[in-house]
């Protein structure tokens, strides 16, 4: 039996949980912010936790069973989130056995052309933001895969452009559902160890 944990109940993060909840040999657990809402639907096949997630104590028990882990947080403050996981991690002396970071396209200034950032005011403070999380896991002893989509949309699935850190990243929109089968299949068959992946 595999334990995954989604850090952050977005729509991102719920469509990564229902697809892993699916498997036969599968525990998830969604763990929640304070403004984060899970669909009823999915609530009944996953465990639901709920804290602030700045806080280390928050961690503690979505952490053990040394789970996957798949951190579907956006917006501004990941970093403070990051922080409060690893010091409960390193603390409470948990193994993870893989993470994957939903980042962003731009944080190595890689975009050709100008990409949105739905809800962000301040990119330049958002994007620091970003590389000091991807530090945070890099800095960790465990293996990790960064995800860097373009801007997230509601388009119907299709198969993903994968671009390897250092090259160009046309901007331009990635379906949610794209993402999340990409999130799904490292977590579950992994490789890209150690890699920032951008998807278009």
């Amino acid at each position: 039996m595999t334990t995954y944990l989604i850090v952050g109940a977005t729509t991102l993060g719920q469509l990564v949980a229902q697809q892993l909840a699916s498997q036969a040999d599968a525990t998830v657990r969604v763990l929640c912010g304070p403004k984060d809402t899970v669909a009823p639907a999915l609530a009944q096949q996953v465990t639901v936790l709920n804290g602030d997630l700045t806080q280390e104590a928050t961690y503690g028990p979505a952490l053990q069973d040394q789970p996957v882990v798949f951190s579907a947080l956006s917006g501004m403050d990941v970093d403070l989130a990051f922080e409060a996981l690893f010091d409960a991690q390193y603390h409470q002396r948990l193994t993870l056995t893989r993470f994957v970071m939903l980042s962003t396209a731009g944080v190595d200034q890689e975009v050709t052309g100008d990409l949105v950032y739905p809800e962000i005011t301040d990119v330049k403070e958002y994007l620091n933001q970003q590389r000091y999380a991807a530090k945070l896991v890099d800095e960790a002893e465990f293996p990790y895969t960064i995800l860097r989509p373009v801007t997230l949309s509601d388009e119907a699935n299709r198969a993903p452009q994968i671009i390897k850190e250092g090259a160009a990243v046309p901007a331009g929109t990635v379906p949610r559902e794209t993402v999340a089968q990409v999130a799904v299949k490292l977590m579950t068959v992994g490789g890209a160890d150690y890699q920032s992946l951008a998807i278009c």
